[in-house]
């Protein structure tokens, strides 16, 4: 039997108040931002990691919209973790929010969670990923990936040619997405015969997988002529294992539009990307909200699709976090 003095008695059970707490804090907003409550309502918006600068535009972008049309807002992400997802949702629910803007943890594991939010007439929005089903989100507005990864492809044929040997680096295959722009990229590419892939490898969609994984790649294939690659992230971690090698010879491309790309392309490191359109995205995703919460009806058709905007060294200067100055 442990015999304890009333102090440390008290030390004990203030350790368990503060860690009680702050579980508590953690289970209903890890990161979340919770403005003043507004007359307007509360709109909950839910991304992937912050730490990725495309989730962070998006996430302003519907914040500072939603806050012009008299809402306040909460930011939370799911880190693309569908139990955290489903957490997040549940808890919000509970808080009564009015409704959620959501680019989900996973397309058809989120099913569920879309449907647990509108059966408790809390309406969703889909941003950057879909869902297999239709009729449970009230909009779902997504990048043209086909059309993205296209011209990209096409670029990438402009300057490396018809014939020759690349890599291709995915973004995340459990991403429909990423799926999507590399059927696009082969659409494309294996029209020309002798432009031979010699090395495909999924780097998750981050930059330092994606270095590891060019690392490794151009140790058997040093001569390549280009590498074409899923997202922002993954390109610039070619370009970062490229440049350790000392081969300035290798054709990048890729798809995102971050303000990191925007720089390495005006350094000549990086041939061209695809910018997706995140902010005007997210706003005009706040916008059918607040026309549903406000008349029932969006007015659109429940899937719609923005345009990838090119970006080469002729109007790179015109990026800026994922929108398009001239605009």
């Amino acid at each position: 039997m442990i015999n304890l003095s009333p102090k440390s008695v008290a030390r004990v059970l203030f350790s368990l108040i503060i860690t009680t707490s702050a579980f508590s804090m953690g289970m209903q907003s890890a990161i979340a931002q919770e403005d003043n409550e507004s007359d307007q309502g509360d709109i909950a918006i839910l991304v992937n990691s912050l730490d990725n600068p495309y989730y962070t535009a998006e996430a302003n972008a519907a914040k500072e919209q939603a806050e012009e049309l008299g809402y306040s807002t909460r930011v939370l992400s799911h880190n693309e973790d569908v139990n955290r997802q489903r957490e997040l949702i549940s808890s919000i629910v509970a808080q009564g929010v009015d409704g959620i803007i959501l680019d989900n943890a996973d397309s058809s594991s989120s099913v569920a969670a879309v449907r647990y939010a509108t059966e408790r007439d809390v309406p969703v929005v889909l941003i950057n990923r879909e869902i297999p089903e239709n009729g449970i989100a009230i909009s779902q507005l997504s990048h043209n990936n086909v059309q993205a990864a296209s011209q990209v492809a096409q670029k990438f044929i402009e300057q490396v040619g018809e014939e020759g040997t690349y890599v291709e680096l995915t973004c995340n295959l459990a991403d429909n997405n990423c799926v999507t722009r590399s059927k696009s990229f082969h659409r494309v590419l294996d029209q020309y015969p002798d432009l031979k892939m010699v090395a495909r490898q999924d780097a998750g969609g981050e930059l330092l997988k994606a270095k590891q994984a060019m690392d490794s790649i151009l140790q058997e294939h040093s001569d390549i002529d280009g590498v074409v690659a899923g997202n922002g992230p993954v390109a610039l971690g070619a370009i970062a294992s490229i440049r350790a090698s000392g081969n300035s010879d290798i054709t990048v491309v890729g798809i995102d539009g971050s303000n990191d790309e925007r720089d390495a392309i005006m350094a000549g490191d990086l041939y061209a990307t695809s910018m997706l359109q995140a902010q005007e995205l997210a706003r005009e995703g706040v916008k059918q909200l607040d026309q549903y919460l406000k008349t029932g009806d969006t007015g659109k058709p429940e899937r719609q699709l923005f345009r990838g905007i090119l970006v080469t060294q002729d109007n790179a200067e015109l990026v800026q976090n994922f929108e398009y100055q001239s605009q």
